[in-house]
């Protein structure tokens, strides 16, 4: 009765996050890692609300700020109208964009937050190639402290892998997080991770604050011909506290906020290597065994013997 009742609990906890999460979709019109060199494209992003498997795209964000943090860590203020969020990256590297809507419903002023972390493929690359050998070195393209535009945020750190792919993530990365509320780690705030095929899980923080999610392997059903298909994963934040004020003229008594993050990721290139190593092997003990078959026929084969007939 007990686990039933948390089960419930949980189910209504994860609902309500995510009936107030938006969170940023990159429109992506390449696979990952694929690059044009000299060209810089201009990037189209969506603002959708709800989880993965239910939502909606926001049709108008005026009212909306987006800060655009580049390696250098320069911010950009973008005041939103219409449904679309477009920018051109200047330079190649990793581009951190933050959404922010505000709103006062019945006395709850409703923050809505959303990061994405962008990496451009494109670009000038004599223009960059300072900053980009600069990222790959000091780490800078994982931001190092909170926005200070944002007084609630989750924070995404370096994750843990073997590989060294800085604009892909994979089945098995392993994604440190922190939560910040105005500057200061929050270690009891648990994060909410929802993949598309429908596995929702509550992550706990550690001791020391940091809440670490496994990609888990997906049971998304491919699609046919689709060998490397992208997915995504949704985390996701709240938190309340209780200060009154006035927005837009509107007062409230308690702020409520959500914060959330998406992230694309794929099946480990190890998985694939493994196939092709086992592909390679079984063509090559095919290859050994006819060799070996011929050679041993060739060796059966008895060569035909001269009859001489002795006429004297």
């Amino acid at each position: 009765m007990f686990k039933k009742l948390v089960h419930l609990l949980l189910l209504v906890f994860v609902s309500a996050v995510y009936a107030e999460t938006v969170w940023l979709d990159e429109d992506k019109k390449k696979k990952c890692c694929e690059a044009k060199l000299g060209s810089t494209p201009q990037k189209e992003l969506s603002v959708k609300s709800g989880g993965l498997q239910e939502n909606e795209k926001l049709k108008e964000l005026s009212g909306s700020v987006l800060y655009i943090r580049d390696m250098d860590g320069k911010i950009e203020e973008h005041n939103l109208s219409g449904s679309k969020i477009t920018f051109t990256p200047q330079y190649k590297g990793n581009y951190h964009l933050f959404l922010k809507r505000q709103e006062v419903v019945d006395g709850v002023l409703n923050v809505q937050l959303s990061t994405h972390r962008m990496y451009n493929k494109e670009g000038n690359l004599s223009c960059s190639w300072t900053k980009e050998v600069r990222g790959k070195t000091s780490d800078s393209r994982y931001l190092s402290e909170p926005l200070p535009q944002l007084p609630f945020q989750l924070m995404m750190e370096k994750t843990i892998h073997k590989h060294h792919v800085n604009c892909c993530l994979y089945v098995g990365d392993i994604i440190p997080l922190k939560v910040y509320y105005k500057g200061e780690l929050q270690k009891n705030i648990p994060v909410v991770a929802e993949l598309e095929s429908g596995w929702i899980n509550t992550i706990k923080p550690n001791d020391d604050g940091i809440v670490m999610v496994e990609i888990p392997k997906s049971t998304y059903e491919q699609e046919k011909g689709d060998k490397k298909r992208s997915e995504k994963l949704l985390l996701s934040v709240q938190h309340d506290v209780n200060e009154s004020g006035v927005y837009n003229g509107i007062p409230y008594q308690s702020v409520h906020y959500v914060m959330s993050i998406p992230l694309s990721f794929g099946d480990t290139p190890l998985e694939y290597e493994s196939k092709t190593l086992a592909f390679a092997t079984v063509i090559g003990v095919m290859l050994v065994f006819s060799l070996g078959l011929y050679y041993n026929r060739r060796r059966k084969r008895k060569s035909p013997k001269e009859i001489w007939f002795d006429e004297e």
